[in-house]
């Protein structure tokens, strides 16, 4: 395994060639992250600081190091710890200062987003150096959707959820003979059984590609009625609440989302705009079909991929990818898209972790819904 380590302008500081593992995580529509355990050496030690940006060879994905941590075991070992995140990352240091009210592409709407607030914002403080969207993207044909960006919203943020809304990935990639980080958005290819323009890509412990699996579903964070409350009110009773789903029964499971920030008189320029209730009512049934989404049936495989097996890697499939999973014995077989692939390197050995669809929530991300 080797990693070259850059300064934030591009200036090649040397290669780590000397590690004890790499646990690399490339993620479709959210930021990829890394760790990194390296023995403490001279040449690691300067080269592993925080804000240095390291390569893998052969990749085009940067990630930044946040996280540095130098330790010494009971019998005089030392060792550096290091992790980070991808660039996507750097969308985290930028907020929304303009709401965003759109109908669009996916792919418009991220683009825009990076563009207005960290390639090309109109104060220059604000630009991410080197920073770039991609020229020229080929057009991913993603249908459009509603989406309303309240103010001062983590960028990131806004990007994940339109990413996921769109399902589309995103990713920034480097180019280091120009100097240059793109934004690109990107689609997974249709990979599944049952189409015919690609060759399928179907993952299973009879075609010896699989090690190791697991399958899981939960119903634990499932929400099937959303009561979507706009801008409060002096008088509660004058709020105006919309009702969204039609579940009844056992399989009626409520919750209140708070839109607050969908307001029904708004500046446009120099005009105040008010919408009509039906208006109004529209948008907060908009807000609760996206926010629903957040809320469905987890299920996800979870699998090693036998890495001298009969699919390549990045070859035969790839993150965004959807794929078909099968285990006649657990009587599984679903088309599923691939978001999340881990890659973990230790004392020569490669091993490649295929996340299928979307693993259960964090505490942290249930504390964010």
């Amino acid at each position: 395994m080797e990693l070259t380590i850059y300064d934030s302008t591009f200036t090649p500081l040397g290669v780590i060639d000397e590690i004890s593992s790499l646990i690399w995580t490339r993620r479709y529509w959210s930021c990829g992250e890394f760790k990194l355990l390296a023995p403490f050496t001279e040449q690691n030690s300067r080269l592993l600081n925080k804000g240095n940006l390291l390569m893998k060879k052969g990749d085009s994905e940067m990630a930044e190091i946040r996280y540095l941590s130098i330790r010494k075991n009971a019998y005089g070992m030392e060792e550096i710890e290091v992790q980070g995140r991808f660039l996507t990352g750097w969308l985290d240091k930028r907020i929304l200062l303009v709401p965003i009210l759109v109908t669009d592409t996916g792919q418009n709407i991220l683009r825009r987003i990076v563009n207005e607030n960290l390639a090309a914002p109109t104060n220059t403080a604000r630009t991410v150096p080197h920073l770039k969207l991609e020229p020229n993207p080929p057009d991913l044909q993603s249908s459009s959707i509603y989406y309303q960006g309240e103010q001062y919203l983590s960028c990131l943020l806004a990007c994940e959820t339109v990413a996921k809304s769109a399902q589309l990935g995103m990713k920034i990639a480097t180019d280091i003979r120009t100097g240059t980080h793109l934004f690109k958005v990107y689609k997974g290819r249709d990979l599944t059984a049952g189409q015919t323009v690609n060759r399928p890509c179907i993952f299973s412990q009879e075609f010896d590609n699989i090690l190791e699996q697991e399958f899981t579903v939960s119903t634990e964070n499932l929400r099937t009625v959303a009561y979507v409350g706009g801008e409060e009110t002096a008088i509660a009773a004058d709020r105006v609440v919309v009702e969204v789903g039609v579940s009844a029964g056992l399989s009626r499971n409520e919750v209140f989302i708070r839109a607050s920030d969908i307001k029904r008189s708004y500046k446009q320029g120099t005009t105040t705009v008010t919408l009509t209730l039906a208006q109004y009512q529209q948008l907060l049934t908009a807000r609760g079909l996206k926010d629903l989404e957040q809320y469905k049936e987890a299920l996800s495989f979870e699998s090693n991929v036998n890495v001298t097996g009969s699919l390549a890697y990045k070859t035969d499939f790839d993150v965004g990818d959807r794929v078909t999973c099968v285990d006649k014995r657990w009587g599984i077989k679903t088309d599923v898209r691939i978001t999340e692939i881990t890659e973990s390197y230790q004392k020569g050995k490669t091993q490649i972790t295929v996340t299928f669809g979307e693993s259960l929530p964090t505490l942290s991300e249930k504390i964010n819904r």
